[in-house]
C-alpha cells in the first residue's frame, strides 16, 4: 500500500489542480463568453473528442496493462512500446486524414476553431503517458501536467477577452495536449531502448486494442453524445448549461478517480503474480476508501448549490442548481464502477464483461436521451446519465457477485451517506443563519468549511469507535487497531 498511497499523492496533485482550475476560470468564461459562447466550445469539443478517442483505441488501458505485466523485463518492454506505439501512429494518421475531411466537408462555419482542435488530435497520438503509468511512475507525468495546465491559464486570461475569443479558449485547451505530448518523450529513454518495429508485431497490437476500444466508444456515448444531442436537440444555451452544471459536479470525481489510474498497474502486476488474494484485498479497500470520499462530495455538492451557483456563475444560470444536485449522484455510481471495472475486470483481462457494462449503459442512455432531451432539455441530459451509470454498476454487481461480498462493502458505505446527509441540514441551516438574500464568496466558504469539518470529524470518530479495519488498511494502522 505504500507506494500505492505515494503514487495516490503524484497522482491526486494533479487532479486537485484539475479541479481548481475551472474554480479559477469558470466564473471569468461564463461572464466573458456566456452560455452560448461555451456552447459553441463545448458542441465542437465534444465532436472532436470522438477523433481523438479514435486515435487512441485503448491505449489508456491496454498500455497500461501491458506495460505493467513486463514487469521488471527491460528487453520486453521495449519490445511492447515501439510495436503498439508504431500501431497507434498508423491509427492516428488515418484519423487525422479522416479529420482533414470532416472539417473540408462540414466545418467550414467554424473552420478556425476546428484547426485549432487538430492540436489536440495529434498530441493524444503522442502521448506516451501510458508507458509511464504502466511502470507506476507518476511523478513525471504529474510535473508536466502541471505545467501545461497552469499554461493554459494564463493563455485564458490573457487572450479571452470577449464572445469573439473562442478561438483563444480552444487554443488553451488544445495547446495543452500537444505540449503535453512534446514533454513526456524527453523521459522516455529511462524505461525503453530502441527497437525496430516489425509489422506483424505492430499488427498484433491492434486487436486486443480494439477491444478495449469498444468500452471507450460506448461510454462516450453518454459522456460525450448527450452534449451533441443537446447541442442538435435543445441549443447552444441548453449545452452550455449543462457542461457548467456537469463540470462542477463532477470536478471532484476527479480526485477519487485518480486512485483507479495508480490501482490498475499495481493490480495487474499482482495478477500476473499469481496473488489473488491481495488483489481481491485490494479492491476491499479502495472502494471502501473512495466511496467513504464519493458521498461527502456528493452531498457536499447537493447542499451548497443554491449558494453556489449565483457567486460562481453571476446572474441567469439558476437552473444549474437541479442540474448540479442531479449530476452529482454520478459520484459513487462512477466510483464503484471504477474499482470494480478499471481496477478488477480489466486486470483479469475479462474484457468482455467491461465492454458489455458500459454498453449497457450506452443503450440506456441514447434510449432516454432521445426522448429526455427533447422534453426537459439538459435535466433530460442529467437523468440519462445517472440511469447509464446505475446500469453499468448493476451489470458489473452480478458479474462479480460470486468473487466479492458487495453488500459488504455497500454496508460499509452506509454511515457515510447518512452522515453525508446530516452535512446537507447543517450546511442549509448555515445558509439561513448568514440570512443573505445575494450569496457571497465568503457564505459560500464558511458553508464549505464547516461542512468539510462536520463530515471529517464525525466520519473519523466512526472509524474509531468502530475500530474500523477498512481504514485502518488505507492508512497503515491495522497493526494498531488489532492490539
Amino acid at each position: 500500500m505504500a507506494g500505492i498511497r505515494k503514487n495516490f499523492i503524484y497522482s491526486s496533485a494533479y487532479q486537485i489542480l484539475l479541479v481548481l482550475t475551472p474554480i479559477v476560470t469558470t466564473p471569468y468564461l461564463s461572464r466573458v463568453i456566456g452560455a452560448e459562447g461555451d456552447g459553441i466550445f463545448t458542441y465542437t469539443q465534444s465532436i472532436v473528442n470522438y477523433f481523438v478517442l479514435f486515435a487512441m483505441l485503448g491505449m489508456a488501458n491496454y498500455g497500461v496493462r501491458s506495460v505493467a505485466e513486463c514487469g521488471d523485463d527491460r528487453a520486453a518492454r521495449s519490445d511492447l512500446f515501439w510495436n503498439a506505439f508504431a500501431m497507434n501512429c498508423l491509427v492516428g494518421t488515418i484519423v487525422l486524414v479522416a479529420y482533414a475531411g470532416y472539417v473540408v466537408l462540414w466545418g467550414q462555419e467554424q473552420l478556425l476553431l476546428w484547426v485549432l482542435w487538430s492540436m489536440w488530435i495529434i498530441g493524444s497520438v503522442g502521448d506516451v503517458s501510458w508507458l509511464m503509468f504502466g511502470m507506476q511512475e507518476f511523478r513525471v507525468p504529474t510535473i508536466r501536467n502541471f505545467i501545461t495546465r497552469l499554461a493554459s491559464v494564463v493563455f485564458i486570461f490573457v487572450f479571452v477577452r470577449d464572445a469573439t475569443d473562442i478561438w483563444a479558449y480552444v487554443t488553451a485547451i488544445a495547446g495543452a495536449f500537444l505540449m503535453n505530448t512534446a514533454l513526456i518523450w524527453p523521459f522516455v529513454g529511462r524505461y525503453v531502448d530502441w527497437v525496430r518495429p516489425t509489422w506483424p508485431k505492430v499488427i498484433s497490437h491492434l486487436k486486443p486494442n480494439l477491444a478495449l476500444f469498444v468500452p471507450v466508444i460506448a461510454s462516450s456515448l453518454y459522456v460525450l453524445l448527450d452534449k451533441v444531442m443537446l447541442g442538435a436537440m435543445a441549443g447552444m444555451d441548453q449545452t452550455g448549461m449543462y457542461d457548467y452544471a456537469e463540470k462542477i459536479a463532477k470536478m471532484p470525481l476527479a480526485v477519487i478517480t485518480a486512485l483507479g489510474s495508480v490501482v490498475l498497474p499495481k493490480m495487474s502486476e499482482v495478477i500476473a503474480a499469481g496473488r489473488v488474494e491481495e488483489g481481491k484485498q485490494l479492491v476491499r479497500s479502495t472502494m471502501w476508501f473512495m466511496l467513504a470520499c464519493a458521498f461527502a462530495l456528493t452531498c457536499g455538492i447537493a447542499g451548497i448549490a443554491p449558494e453556489f451557483v449565483p457567486v460562481f456563475f453571476g446572474p441567469g444560470f439558476e437552473p444549474c442548481v437541479a442540474l448540479m444536485r442531479v449530476l452529482s449522484l454520478v459520484i459513487p455510481l462512477i466510483c464503484a464502477t471504477n474499482v470494480i471495472g478499471v481496477q478488477y475486470l480489466l486486470p483479469h483481462h475479462r474484457d468482455r464483461d467491461f465492454t458489455l457494462s458500459v454498453s449497457a449503459g450506452a443503450v440506456i442512455n441514447l434510449g432516454i436521451n432521445v426522448f429526455a432531451i427533447t422534453a426537459m432539455g439538459a435535466m433530460g441530459a442529467a437523468i440519462a446519465t445517472i440511469a447509464a451509470e446505475v446500469a453499468v454498476l448493476v451489470y458489473q454487481a452480478v458479474v462479480v457477485r460470486k468473487e466479492f461480498e458487495l453488500r459488504a462493502n455497500l454496508f460499509g458505505a452506509i454511515p457515510f451517506a447518512c452522515i453525508g446527509v446530516a452535512m446537507i441540514a447543517i450546511m442549509r441551516m448555515v445558509a439561513q443563519l448568514l440570512g443573505s438574500t445575494a450569496p457571497t464568496v465568503v457564505g459560500v466558504l464558511v458553508e464549505f468549511v464547516v461542512a468539510a469539518l462536520f463530515y471529517l470529524v464525525a466520519s473519523l470518530g466512526w472509524c474509531m469507535v468502530t475500530r474500523n479495519e477498512d481504514f485502518a488498511r488505507v492508512f497503515g494502522r491495522l497493526a494498531y487497531w488489532k492490539e
